[in-house]
C-alpha cells in the first residue's frame, strides 16, 4: 500500500485541481447535459432529440444526472472520476505484466498528467467513458475472457464511434495471429451487444437514427486543420507521439499496439471532421505500450533504470505547467451569474443561441430552448438540416433571448457582437438590442458572450 501512495496522491492532486476550478464553461458538455436532462423528462433520442453519435453516452449521462439530482457541476466533474479509474487500471495492467513498480507508476502518471488528458477532462464529452470501456476490454482480453471483451468493445463503440481504431486493433491482432476461435468469440458478443443497444432505436426511431448518424455524421465537413492538430499533439504530448511512432516500427514484436498506431493514423487522415479531442482513444494504449519502449531503450542505451522515469517526470512537469499557465481557464465565463440574472429578470419565452452555453443557461434559468433544439452546431446549418434565417425569425417572433459569441478588442477597433453562422445578423440588428455582455476566455478570437432581447 505504501508503494501505491504516490499513485493515489497524484490522483488526489488532479481531483483538487478540478474541484478548485469547477465551473460551467463554453463547452459541448452543456449539450450532453441538456440531452440527458431531456431523456430524464421522457424524450427519446433521435426521435425527439437530434443527436449525431451512437446512443449509449446520453443514457449513461442521464444516470449521472439522476444520482446527482441534475447537478451540472457534478456532471462537469464526472470525467475526472473516469480518468482516475482508468489511471488505476493502467497501473494494475502494467504491473501485472512487468512486475516493475517504476514502469507501472510511470505509465499511469504519463496518462494522468498528459496534456491531452489534463486539457480535455475539464469537459464531459464521453471520451473518457469510452476509454474506460476500452481499457476494461483490454483487461478481460488479457484474462482470456473473450466474450466479455466483445461486450466491452461494443459499449466502447456505442459510446463514441470514433474509438473504431481501438476496436479494429483487437480484431486485427487476433486475425493476424491466426487466433480464429478467439476472433469469433469477440466478434460474436460484439455484434450481439451492438444490436441489443441499438434495438430500441431501430424499432422506434429508425429513420431518424439513419439521418442523424449515417447521413449527417459520416458526411460532415472538415472543421479544424489536421496539420494544426498534428502539430499541437507533437508539441504538447511529445512522449505520446514517440510511443505512437515506436509501436509502428515495433509492429512485428507486438501486433496489437502496432495495429493501434496504424489504424489511428489511417482514421486521422481518412475521417474528414477530426478534432484534437478525438485523439483521446490513443493515450491509454500508448501508455500500456510504455514498458515495450523502455525495454527497447534499455537494450539500445544500457542506462540506469531510473533514467527513463526521471525523463517522464520532467516531460510531465512541462505538461502540467503548460496546462496550468495557459489552458486551465479555457472556456470559463467571467460572470455567468450576470447572464443568469438577466435571463431570469427578462423572463423570455425561449432561448436561442450558440450551443456551447445556451443549453446550460436554459437549464439553470428553467427556460425552454427555441423549438426544443438542443444542438445548434454550425455544421448542422452548413449541411442544411437547420436554417439560420428561419430560426432567427422564430426567435424574434417568440421574443426569445438570443445568445451569441462576440469579439471585442477596443485597441484594434474591433467590436463584433455576432460571430456565428447560426443567425441572420441583419434581422438581429434590426429587431434586437444587446442587453448584456460578459468576458470569456477562449483560444480563438471569441472573448465575449452577448445577450440580445428581440421584438417585432
Amino acid at each position: 500500500m505504501k508503494r501505491l501512495l504516490p499513485l493515489f496522491c497524484a490522483i488526489g492532486i488532479l481531483i483538487m485541481l478540478r474541484l478548485s476550478n469547477l465551473s460551467v464553461r463554453l463547452s459541448d458538455t452543456n449539450i450532453y447535459f441538456y440531452t440527458a436532462y431531456e431523456i430524464l423528462n421522457g424524450k427519446l433520442l433521435y426521435k425527439d432529440i437530434f443527436f449525431t453519435n451512437l446512443p449509449l453516452f446520453p443514457y449513461i449521462s442521464s444516470l449521472y444526472l439522476f444520482f446527482s439530482n441534475n447537478n451540472i457541476l457534478f456532471y462537469y466533474f464526472t470525467p475526472t472520476i473516469e480518468v482516475s479509474i482508468i489511471t488505476i487500471l493502467l497501473y494494475y495492467l502494467v504491473y501485472k505484466k512487468t512486475k516493475e513498480y517504476m514502469t507501472s507508476l510511470s505509465a499511469a502518471l504519463l496518462y494522468l498528467f498528459s496534456f491531452m488528458v489534463l486539457s480535455t477532462s475539464e469537459h464531459q464529452t464521453g471520451v473518457f467513458l469510452s476509454s474506460l470501456f476500452a481499457v476494461l476490454a483490454y483487461l478481460f482480453w488479457e484474462r482470456k475472457k473473450y466474450s466479455v471483451t466483445g461486450i466491452l468493445l461494443a459499449l466502447c463503440l456505442v459510446t463514441k464511434a470514433y474509438f473504431l481504431p481501438i476496436i479494429l486493433s483487437f480484431f486485427a491482432a487476433e486475425l493476424l495471429s491466426k487466433h480464429y476461435k478467439k476472433f469469433f468469440k469477440i466478434s460474436g458478443s460484439f455484434f450481439i451487444s451492438i444490436f441489443v443497444v441499438l434495438l430500441p432505436f431501430i424499432l422506434f426511431a429508425q429513420n431518424q437514427l439513419y439521418t442523424d448518424i449515417i447521413r449527417y455524421s459520416l458526411t460532415r465537413l472538415a472543421g479544424v486543420s489536421k496539420i494544426d492538430i498534428v502539430w499541437f499533439f507533437i508539441t504538447k504530448d511529445l512522449l505520446l507521439f514517440m510511443l505512437l511512432i515506436f509501436n509502428l516500427f515495433n509492429f512485428r514484436k507486438n501486433i496489437f499496439f502496432g495495429c493501434i498506431s496504424l489504424f489511428s493514423i489511417l482514421f486521422f487522415f481518412f475521417y474528414t471532421d477530426t478534432y484534437y479531442l478525438y485523439l483521446n482513444f490513443l493515450p491509454p494504449f500508448l501508455c500500456l505500450s510504455l514498458p515495450l519502449f523502455f525495454h527497447f531503450l534499455k537494450q539500445q542505451l544500457h542506462v540506469q533504470k531510473y533514467v527513463f522515469p526521471t525523463i517522464i517526470f520532467l516531460f510531465l512537469s512541462v505538461s502540467i505547467y503548460t496546462y496550468m499557465s495557459s489552458f486551465r481557464d479555457l472556456g470559463k465565463i467571467s460572470n455567468i451569474q450576470k447572464l443568469l440574472n438577466t435571463i431570469q429578470k427578462q423572463k423570455p419565452a425561449t432561448l436561442y443561441g450558440v450551443n456551447d452555453i445556451t443549453p446550460a443557461l436554459a437549464y439553470l434559468t428553467n427556460t425552454p430552448l427555441l423549438n426544443s433544439i438542443v444542438d445548434t452546431n454550425e455544421s448542422i446549418f452548413r449541411k442544411q438540416y437547420l436554417n439560420a434565417d428561419q430560426l432567427t425569425k422564430d426567435a424574434i417572433k417568440q421574443k426569445a433571448i438570443i445568445i451569441t459569441h462576440g469579439a471585442s478588442y477596443p485597441q484594434a477597433g474591433v467590436d463584433e457582437k455576432i460571430l456565428d453562422g447560426i443567425f441572420n445578423k441583419q434581422m438581429i440588428q434590426k429587431h434586437c438590442k444587446q442587453i448584456v455582455s460578459v468576458p470569456v476566455f477562449t483560444e480563438g478570437v471569441v472573448n465575449r458572450v452577448n445577450l440580445f432581447t428581440c421584438a417585432l
